[in-house]
């Protein structure tokens, strides 16, 4: 019997906003029997080459890919890009560009829960979550208010404070979706719609489309029976590559390995991004 490989193509580590190293996830995916995992840290690359460190241990391949965060009308989009050549010097200039205006933004998050809400947050501390690097989130934020015994929750802290809705929010730079399938293609890599179940408007979706994504994350965690049979249907139709992943962040979300596909995909990847 042909023995199958499987993986999991979205995941993030220390470098964004997840909380295992990249070393340790993937320690935990050796244990989940993936033949490869892709690395997909919201708008940085520097989780990678630790990752491939570690794959080369334990015998799992590592797809270097990133998540960038654009806008399309008033809906966030998160673009994921695989095999792109992420060490092209005009490509990290961008993501550092998006990185330092995300740190402002948090800074400012801060501030507003301390002066609004009373808080007694202390940034410093939001950026030790962060391990003091720039590219600091909401998520972050969430994890110091937990701690605080404000929230008990992630999702909490969303609902209550963080979230778009909320009084202390404030709006972040973010590219549009075409600058962002743009980037990916121009650094050589594929990308792929993350989650479109979650944008929660199919008309958007057919859009991107016709911006030039070329795939569409129909397995992914969060989507039901329903939506993952639908996208499916729509990639087929559309003629996109069909991806999938955990979305694994560690704090609760579900664990890298937890939503797999074929190992094909990636030879399809592979293979879309020499023609890119």
């Amino acid at each position: 019997m042909e023995y199958r490989k499987y993986v999991d193509l979205h995941n993030h580590t220390t470098a964004s906003d997840g909380i295992y190293t990249p070393k340790e996830l993937v320690y935990y995916a050796s244990f989940r029997d993936l033949s490869a995992i892709g690395i997909t840290d919201h708008d940085t690359t520097n989780g990678i080459s630790e990752a491939k460190e570690a794959g080369a241990d334990y015998g799992i391949e590592i797809i270097p890919g990133v998540e960038l965060n654009t806008q399309e009308d008033n809906f966030e989009i998160h673009i994921l890009g695989y095999f792109i050549d992420y060490k092209l010097s005009w490509f990290q200039e961008i993501l550092t560009k998006i990185r330092n205006t995300r740190y402002s933004r948090a800074k400012k998050i801060v501030n507003n829960l301390n002066s609004i809400y009373g808080m007694d947050l202390d940034f410093d501390e939001v950026r030790q979550r962060a391990g003091r690097k720039d590219n600091v989130g909401r998520p972050h934020i969430a994890r110091v208010m937990i701690t605080k015994g404000i929230v008990s929750s992630i999702p909490e802290a969303f609902e209550k404070y963080l979230g778009e809705r909320c009084k202390a929010y404030v709006k972040r730079y973010k590219l549009t979706v075409p600058e962002g399938i743009n980037i990916i293609k121009r650094a050589g890599g594929v990308p792929v719609l993350a989650h479109p179940g979650l944008i929660g408007n199919d008309s958007i979706v057919e859009r991107i489309i016709s911006y030039g994504i070329l795939g569409i994350e129909a397995y992914h965690s969060k989507h039901t029976q329903q939506q993952q049979e639908k996208y499916m249907q729509l990639a087929k139709t559309k003629n996109l590559i069909v991806t999938g992943g955990s979305d694994c962040h560690g704090d609760g979300s579900p664990m890298v390995g937890d939503v797999t596909i074929d190992y094909e995909v990636i030879e399809e990847l592979r293979r879309i991004a020499k023609l890119a």
